[in-house]
């Protein structure tokens, strides 16, 4: 792949990134379906941290959702960007999935946006190259899309 910049990928196990090569990306994806949710990927800028020493961007983040359903695929093109979710489709249901946002927040979230893993590869092709989310691809931001907050986990169906 060729990009307009060098991007750093990691592989998120705790507190330490471990890097990982493009080459090993998509076993690496794969694999993140073995782990139950706790780990993922995050893909930003090779490159010295901002002045404030927060995040860089274009920043991109796929992690396995523990229910099995599929990818969750987060996207940030640049600091002054929405967040946006890969989708399989534009058009959402209502929101049935359990999500667990940073071990605090529960919410209930649309099927759609837990995607397959030929949607995460075609994505992260496309942002390795570009820096940028494919336009071919569904996209929902982050404020467009239907959720329910719930008190505690609901029952699996």
């Amino acid at each position: 792949m060729s990009a307009w910049c060098e991007f750093k990928i990691e592989r998120m196990y705790g507190a330490e990134p471990e890097a990982v090569s493009e080459a090993e990306l998509p076993q690496v994806v794969l694999d993140l379906q073995s782990t139950g949710g706790l780990n993922g990927l995050q893909i930003v800028p090779d490159a010295a941290p901002a002045p404030d020493g927060h995040w860089q961007y274009p920043y991109l983040h796929v992690e396995w959702h523990s229910s099995g359903r599929g990818y969750v695929v987060q996207c940030f093109e640049t600091v002054y960007s929405d967040s946006f979710f890969l989708a399989t489709s534009a058009n959402l249901s209502e929101p049935e999935i359990y999500v667990e946002l940073g071990g605090q927040g529960q919410e209930l979230w649309p099927t759609q946006l837990f995607v397959p893993y030929d949607s995460v590869m075609q994505a992260l092709n496309h942002f390795l190259t570009t820096g940028l989310q494919d336009p071919l691809l569904d996209w929902i931001g982050l404020g467009d899309f239907p959720r329910r907050p719930v008190a505690r986990r609901p029952r699996p169906r």
